[in-house]
């Protein structure tokens, strides 16, 4: 608990001087009741003023609670009572009501949040402590300035809740607070537009701070700030928070409101920007050298730092060498920046320091298509980068793939950011981007993907998705469109999008549809991807059960394409190699099971350990042992153990390791191998399974006794095999055939030919039932069996079933004989 701390001093009121004309008297119309006039707080200076330049159409909606609105700042999240403010653990709430937008920046040593109302706020009863004890309220008739004075350099933090705005020093729990949104400005009609969700007013006033004239965009919903510094030709654009803010040092600059968002202007016109106000990040606009220009302007800028890098002098030549990699980026030339910077610096490796010139080469890297290289876009960055730097990072986790969702989220963040690069290097990477985030985003990250340019690759976006959204009819026919565009790499992708339609309904059978992916494979390498197609053809032949060619196609993309679909094959090939272990068990060919065990062999390298790979390991353990090969069974197990996660597949794996000791004759390690894979919590079956084993156990140390008595009540065919031999070793023949009895009714059918197993099986009972005298039984098995018995077998089980002759010769037939 914080201990309570005096209350701040109230700032007393003191008179303004009279407001000029056209100031917050007359454009306020919002103002709280009771506030008249410019309100003006001690210690500000008395230039300061707060003047309402322009709001959105649509007006806001109307105020909560009848439009008016506690003056609280509170540091419980909807715990503030009206007339109060506190703080509590380093955070504080300020009421604002949703009508209302903020915006918040840095000054000097304040930070600053502007409410774009005249919002009354009681700072008697202050309880401040720590960084917030500074915290200060002044309204006047258009706005109110809340300010805290900051001892250091360290960051405050907003976001947005039900009751207001929460002001910490700390990130806000549970959030990720580097994941916010920011604005990204793009050139809009008249001006630069820095677009908000739902924007709030623009105001003009005086920073307390630095005595600049300001512009200020305010918001009403949480849509971040801006990234970076721009400085333009009569102008700043500040970092904020939230909100924008604008220095304007010439009279020609303006900003007015839109329902869009802010818009800049010169003397209400558009204006050539070149960069230095629309890319809001020092990412975009210093360390990768973007600028606002037409293509042909792109070229001349390349060719003029070619020229320049060339005749330079030593002591220049790295900064336009660096300058001329940036042009080549600009213009959407990857491989050309790649090479521009690799040579620079092999003159001046030092330089490879620099966090700009480095994530240049590797956003140079991605573009050119090597993926390796790109791999330094992972960072690590600096921290006030870090949130810049998504944006790329998304970029290069698309391309690596595996981390689809993650990539696609990052993207959908920053794709308006994206929409206002370059042309050569936005039409490079959007339409990918767009695929991405529409095949992997989540619903609120499919969103961002309104407004894309026209064409047949944003078609294609628009297809997958109504897929995914559940209009099956609309994209299919979207797709069978797309299918003949002249793109290859979009009628390919469209092709794959509608053969997986059509296998999913049933239109195309599974093994119909892997030979179809054959004739796609020419357009897949087209368009890059080979490795997709191949993987899709191998799903096709899994569904038909074609287990060798669904290999033989994993293989392939193995073999064929590098590293490109390391992440991709090892589910894909634990499926496959998991259909097959699951057919060999089904199968009494023992040249199949053979074949297959020899597959699994040869691709389980291939896989990451795992509870995936163990549970094929289970399985291809049992293989082994059915081919009578249990010393290599028992390593196989063993290795699977430390694998598996789940009690149940650890189990598993140990009664195969405890059967495989049981061949090798060496039951003391089949009963540790139960041991180290028990669990109090096993499903009845494994319990009874393990019974079995340690009764066989029990059997092979000569313990007769307790394996049947481990045995007593189990019907289980394995059971009563074991319980009968015992039986018959014992020469127990009434109890033996009992057992048999049940063993041959479960396991002979009534109907259908008898394979060597079921023949045995009968061979056995009539073996045990002759021992014991029991005709009745005889003639059961007799008639089970009837005439489906082979050749010897036959013969053998016509004698032992055959009725004995028990009428007596008569006296004349003695004589005659």
């Amino acid at each position: 608990m914080l201990p309570k701390v005096p209350p701040a001093a109230t700032h007393p009121v003191v008179s303004p001087p009279a407001a000029p004309s056209g100031s917050a008297q007359q454009g306020s119309g919002s103002a709280d009741e009771g506030v008249s006039g410019d309100v003006l707080f001690k210690g500000l200076p008395e230039s300061w003023r707060a003047v309402v330049l322009d709001k959105p159409t649509p007006p806001p909606q109307p105020a909560q609670n009848g439009g008016k609105s506690s003056g609280t700042v509170a540091g419980k999240a909807g715990g503030a009572t009206s007339g109060e403010t506190a703080t509590v653990a380093n955070r504080v709430l300020i009421p604002v009501p949703p009508d209302m937008g903020i915006a918040a920046f840095q000054s000097a040593n304040r930070f600053l949040i502007v409410v774009d109302n005249a919002r009354p706020m009681d700072t008697s009863a202050l309880r401040g402590n720590g960084i917030f004890s500074t915290l200060t309220v002044s309204t006047l008739a258009a706005a109110t300035l809340i300010q805290v004075q900051l001892p250091d350099t360290r960051k405050l933090y907003l976001s947005q809740q039900a009751e207001g705005w929460v002001l910490g020093d700390q990130p806000p729990p549970v959030t990720d607070y580097d994941d916010r949104r920011v604005i990204s400005p793009r050139p809009g009609d008249g001006g630069i537009l820095y677009p908000m969700r739902r924007p709030g007013r623009v105001l003009s006033i005086t920073d307390p701070a630095s005595g600049s004239r300001l512009f200020v965009g305010t918001s009403t919903m949480d849509d971040g700030g801006i990234l970076s510094l721009r400085i333009g030709k009569g102008y700043e654009v500040w970092p904020t928070t939230e909100g924008v803010v604008v220095a304007v040092q010439s009279p020609e600059i303006s900003m007015r409101a839109t329902p869009d968002g802010p818009l800049l202007s010169v003397d209400g016109k558009a204006f050539p920007d070149e960069g230095v106000a629309v890319y809001a990040s020092d990412v975009d606009l210093k360390w990768l050298g973007l600028q606002d220009l037409p293509p042909e302007k792109l070229r001349e800028r390349l060719h003029d730092a070619f020229l320049a890098a060339a005749d330079s002098d030593p002591a220049q030549r790295f900064e336009k060498r660096l300058e001329e990699a940036k042009a080549a980026f600009s213009a959407g030339s990857g491989t050309e920046a790649r090479g521009i910077l690799t040579v620079a610096l092999e003159d001046d490796p030092e330089e490879a320091n620099r966090p700009g010139v480095l994530f240049l080469l590797a956003a140079s890297e991605l573009v050119a298509g090597n993926k390796e290289g790109a791999s330094l876009l992972e960072g690590p960055w600096p921290d006030s980068q870090k949130r810049a730097v998504q944006l790329w990072r998304g970029l290069y986790l698309a391309a690596e793939g595996g981390h689809e969702a993650e990539a696609a989220h990052l993207l959908a963040m920053d794709v308006d950011r994206l929409k206002n690069y370059p042309a050569p290097l936005r039409d490079m990477l959007l339409p990918g981007v767009a695929e991405e985030i529409a095949r992997y985003g989540t619903q609120d990250d499919v969103e961002s993907l309104e407004n894309l340019p026209s064409g047949s690759a944003y078609q294609l976006v628009d297809a997958i998705r109504k897929l995914r959204s559940g209009q099956r009819e609309q994209a299919y026919t979207l797709f069978s469109k797309l299918s003949e565009d002249r793109d290859p790499i979009v009628a390919e992708k469209a092709l794959e999008e509608r053969l997986v339609m059509n296998i999913a309904s049933g239109k195309t059978a599974p093994d119909a549809a892997a030979e179809q992916y054959n004739t796609l494979m020419p357009d897949a390498r087209l368009a890059g991807r080979e490795v997709q197609v191949r993987l899709q053809q191998a799903d096709a032949y899994m569904r038909a059960h074609a287990w060798t060619d669904a290999l033989d196609a994993i293989d392939t993309v193995q073999a064929g394409t590098g590293d490109a679909g390391d992440k991709q094959i090892p589910p894909i090939l634990m499926q496959a190699l998991a259909g097959i272990a699951q057919e060999s068990s089904k199968t009494a060919d023992k040249g199949a099971l053979l074949h297959n065990a020899a597959l699994i062999k040869a691709h389980l390298p291939g896989l990451p350990d795992g509870p995936r790979k163990g549970e094929v390991m289970v399985a291809y353990g049992k293989m082994l042992l059915r081919l009578g090969l249990p010393d290599e069974a028992a390593d196989i197990f063993s290795s699977a153990v430390p694998m598996l996660a789940t009690p149940d597949m650890k189990a598993l794996a140990g009664e195969g390791l405890a059967d495989a000791n049981l061949e090798r004759k060496r039951p003391q390690d089949a009963l540790k191998a139960l041991s180290v894979t028990d669990s109090p919590n096993l499903p009845d079956a494994s319990r009874a399974a393990r019974q079995r084993i340690l009764a066989r156990i029990a059997l092979a140390t000569g313990d007769q006794n307790k394996a049947l008595a481990l045995l007593s009540g189990d019907a289980s065919p394995v059971s009563l095999d074991i319980s009968a031999r015992i039986h018959e070793g014992r020469g127990e023949w009434p109890a033996a055939v009992q057992d048999m009895h049940q063993l041959a009714a479960s396991e002979i059918p009534a109907k259908g030919p008898l394979d060597a197993d079921m023949q045995a099986l009968a061979l056995r009972l009539a073996s045990d039932a002759s021992q014991a005298g029991d005709r009745p039984m005889l003639d059961w098995v007799a008639a089970l069996a009837g005439d489906r018995m082979d050749g010897d077998n036959a013969r053998l089980f016509q004698l032992l079933t055959k009725p004995v002759d028990t009428t007596l010769p008569t006296a004349g037939s003695e004589a005659g004989q």
